[in-house]
Order: structure tokens, then sequence, then C-alpha cells
């Protein structure tokens, strides 16, 4: 298909904002996993957020099942027994339960937005390894991997034309329009 060069700026910012809004989506896909974030009961894995504004930790997960039912039974304090004092049973949950919470909207690449955690407790474990590792590591290959150039046919340009000489036996002299590939 034949566009008008006046397309060129349109159709590129369209491509730069789905390649924007495809490596946010991959970011909290990878953000939501054990390898990427620490996992109790799976609230703070589910409460991975992308918006406009700053993210804010306000949600607790007392407030939000199924991962209050999971907390609450997995840190019951246990009876003091002959003078003891109280004790957590601080055993790991087997079901922890993750579950994004939040779909991004669409955004605009030249405005940006804001990746962060809304778990209450966050900003208490933003510093785990595997979120280091994850930001340090593999948000690059993530935001390589979406912005790379894909092939979906070539955009030519004419140019001025030229006298070219073919090999033996063709008619040389003939002139023709070259064109730039980009």
């Amino acid at each position: 298909m034949v566009r008008d060069i006046k397309n060129a700026k349109p159709d590129l910012d369209a491509q730069l904002n789905e390649a924007f809004n495809s490596m946010i989506g991959d970011v909290l896909a990878d953000l939501a996993t054990e390898a990427n974030s620490p996992v109790f009961t799976g609230f703070l894995a589910s409460s991975w957020r992308a918006q406009k504004t700053q993210v804010r930790q306000k949600d607790r997960v007392e407030d939000f099942e199924p991962w209050a039912s999971i907390k609450s039974e997995h840190s019951k304090l246990n009876l003091p027994k002959g003078g003891q004092g109280w004790t957590r049973t601080k055993s790991k949950p087997s079901n922890p339960v993750i579950e994004p919470r939040f779909t991004p909207p669409t955004f605009d690449y030249r405005k940006g937005c804001f990746i962060g955690n809304q778990a209450e407790y966050s900003s208490y474990v933003i510093e785990d390894p595997r979120i280091a590792k994850y930001v340090k590591n593999d948000v690059k290959n993530t935001i390589n991997e979406n912005f790379k150039e894909k092939k979906r046919g070539a955009i030519k340009l004419g140019t001025k034309q030229k006298k070219v000489y073919f090999g033996k036996g063709s008619r040389s002299g003939k002139k023709y329009t070259g064109t730039s590939e980009f």
C-alpha cells in the first residue's frame, strides 16, 4: 500500500505508542511473577500498576480477597505455653494467588507513565533482590524487544534520475528513478 509522506509522522507516532504500551504490559506481566516479586500471599505480585500519575501505596492485604484469607490462615498467633511469649506460625502458604488486579490504560509515549506497586507495604520490599535484578537486568531487554524495528514492509522514497550502466548485454545508459529505503 502506497502512503503519502505526510502520514510518516502520525504512522511513526502510532508505532511508538504501540511499542510503548506493549512494553508496559510486558513489564507488568513480568513483575507479577514469583521470579520477579516476593510472594507470600501473592498480593504484592498482583498489585503492580501503571498509570499517568505516581502510584500510591495504599491497599492493605487484609481488605482484598483471596489474599486476606491466605494471610489470616498463615499469620495466626500461637497462644503462649508455660511462660513463653506470643509467636506467629510463620508458615509459608502453599496457595499464593498471583492475579493482576489492574489493567493499564493506553499511554502516550511522549507523556510517559509511572509503574509502581499499590500494596501498602511495598516500600519495604521494593529492594527485594528479585525486583532489583529484574529492573537492573531484564527491563532493558523488555524495552529493546518492544522497540526493535519490525519489518512491516519497506518505505521507499524516489530520488533524482540517474544514468545506470547495467551488466554486459543489457541496455546501457537507461535512466531510472532511484529509491532510498528506510
